[in-house]
């Protein structure tokens, strides 16, 4: 009997079927029909709760190489609290699952990742705050990443923090640029001169933060490299919850 006789019959047939017959029919043959529709519509649903749901950030910070000590869901509260935030209207992040080896001979692929997350970041004009080890905050100080500080910080806030200032130098920083673009022979480069004695620098700029004294976010997040430093973005979105953010942490 041809194919399409036979599927006659069979609907024929289904017709004067019961409820049971019918269903097992339907399943039978439309089941992946179903699963695929299902499958698209629950996508769409999910998507469109996150687009309606998703709070705008008040404030962002990536911390390097660092880990959560405790919950930070407290901490967070106290600075969304102490910084006039509104946390029902308002997101507060603080990304912690950036790893970057501060090794430049070690290039592994969690560092090319979290590398170019940060650059897709910067670029997008989306974090405020960036901290981690002075050898990773080198790469980008030496990139005009972050703000000077004696522009950003109150006259009160240079006082009591200049102790901590990590320091860039801007002619190094030229020099670099120069001999890039001129013969990118990255062995060649001048190395970058201790942040912490601008004296021996020639055009110092205080880009950074040490965080040694920091006694109010090293009790939430640990740095795995040493003299970790906190530095403000030239582009950051939220410059007041930054300034802020910085005299929480330093808050005795």
């Amino acid at each position: 009997m041809p194919v399409m006789d036979e599927f006659r019959e069979e609907r024929e047939a289904l017709k004067h079927g019961t409820l049971k017959q019918k269903m097992s029919y339907f399943f039978c043959y439309y089941k992946w029909h179903v699963i695929v529709i299902i499958a698209v519509i629950a996508f769409a649903v999910s998507l469109i709760y996150q687009m309606v749901t998703q709070k705008d950030n008040a404030f962002f910070a990536v911390l390097v190489n660092s880990l959560e000590l405790e919950s930070t869901e407290e901490y967070v509260q106290k600075y969304a609290e102490y910084a006039g935030i509104d946390t029902d209207t308002y997101a507060i992040t603080i990304d912690t699952d950036l790893h970057i080896n501060p090794d430049p001979t070690s290039y592994d692929e969690s560092t090319m990742a979290s590398t170019q997350k940060i650059m897709v970041y910067v670029a997008a004009g989306e974090i405020d705050i960036l901290a981690g080890g002075e050898d990773i905050l080198n790469s980008y100080a030496y990139n005009e990443t972050f703000y000077d500080l004696r522009e950003f910080l109150t006259p009160e806030q240079i006082a009591k923090y200049e102790p901590y200032f990590y320091y860039m130098d801007l002619a190094v920083a030229e020099a670099r640029e120069e001999m890039l673009a001129s013969d990118p022979d990255y062995t060649a480069l001048p190395g970058y001169p201790d942040p912490r004695n601008p004296e021996a620098m020639e055009k110092p700029v205080p880009v950074g933060i040490y965080l040694e004294n920091a006694s109010g976010l090293k009790e939430h997040y640990y740095f795995t490299d040493e003299n970790p430093v906190l530095a403000v973005t030239v582009n950051t979105p939220h410059p007041e919850a930054a300034s802020k953010y910085i005299d929480y942490i330093f808050q005795q």
